[in-house]
């Protein structure tokens, strides 16, 4: 019977099942690099942050330290490394969400996965908060732009309150807000903090002010006689609810003031000399001892002919 000559059949190696010495391209088995642990944020300033972790699992016996990235949108990545379970970033830009990654290193550069997390630092406050002008019943505050905060989003909290009250809050994206409706001659604290979009604040600045006391309205000289006089004067505005007093000086050129208190919107000055004439202050008094400005009129008495 005519056939073919058997052809020997072509040697084919199983690539699923290498040779004895045959490496299968080069692949190892190996353990997996464990990540550090427990990666924290522990601080966070303006311009700084302080991040730790702890010791990867398995480690104790090998030489290691680690590789920590960090960077904020649209930047390029800084990368350090440390030895320590820790570190303090510097040179951050203050009320700006950064990134960070940690990842354990050995000595011949084989890397773990990294392990990730994300801060945002504290808005920088505003700087030089100043009282501009003080009313009667209003005061116009007034701060410059936050250092360092140019290109971020922000507004500001305004917090101002006189002792025994709550604090009223008012904000705004101005560098200077007028505050209405205060109580006169009345003492007020004021703080100013810078606020992110996400509600993250600042510290505070503050400052104190003191609204003018208003001063005695209308004095008039009622009437005149040889050796006394009537003075009289209005109600101050806005002083409706505060307890206060009145002083009143008078006095002739040469010689000393005589001075008197009344809670009365009117005094009659006695002991005058004839054919003098007088030069009468009167100013609002509080019962802590503020005084407002001086209201001035003059008078001269009667002449006495004898």
């Amino acid at each position: 019977m005519n056939c073919e000559e058997e052809k020997p059949l072509k040697q084919v190696r199983d690539e699923s099942k290498p040779e004895e010495g045959f490496s299968g391209g080069n692949r190892e088995t190996s353990q997996v690099l464990p990540a550090p642990d427990q990666l924290n944020v522990d601080s966070v300033e303006t311009t700084s942050a302080a991040v730790s972790w702890s010791q990867p699992p398995g480690l104790n016996q090998t030489k290691h330290h680690y590789q920590i990235s960090y960077r904020c949108p649209g930047t390029e990545r800084h990368i350090t490394t440390t030895s320590s379970h820790s570190i303090t970033l510097s040179g951050l830009k203050p009320g700006t969400e950064y990134s960070v990654t940690v990842c354990t290193v050995l000595e011949n550069g084989k890397q773990s996965q990294l392990v990730l997390t994300t801060f945002t630092t504290v808005p920088s406050a505003p700087d030089q908060l100043t009282v501009d002008s003080v009313d009667t019943t209003s005061a116009a505050v007034s701060w410059s732009q936050p250092p360092g905060m140019d290109q971020t989003q922000h507004h500001y909290q305004i917090s101002f309150h006189c002792p025994g009250t709550e604090p009223h809050i008012n904000t705004t994206s101005s560098h200077s807000i007028t505050l209405s409706d205060l109580q006169c001659g009345t003492q007020y604290s004021v703080t100013v903090c810078t606020v992110l979009k996400n509600g993250k604040k600042s510290k505070l600045v503050s400052t104190t002010l003191t609204t003018v006391l208003p001063a005695p309205d209308q004095l008039t000289v009622d009437s005149v006689d040889t050796t006394s006089a009537a003075v009289s004067w209005s109600q101050p505005p806005g002083l409706d609810q505060t307890q206060h007093h009145y002083q009143i000086s008078y006095h002739c050129p040469g010689t000393e003031p005589h001075i008197t208190t009344t809670s009365s919107h009117s005094i009659t000055l006695s002991d005058l000399q004839g054919g003098t004439q007088y030069s009468v202050t009167v100013c609002t008094v509080l019962e802590n001892g503020k005084k407002s400005k001086l209201v001035s009129t003059t008078l001269t008495t009667i002449y006495f002919w004898s």
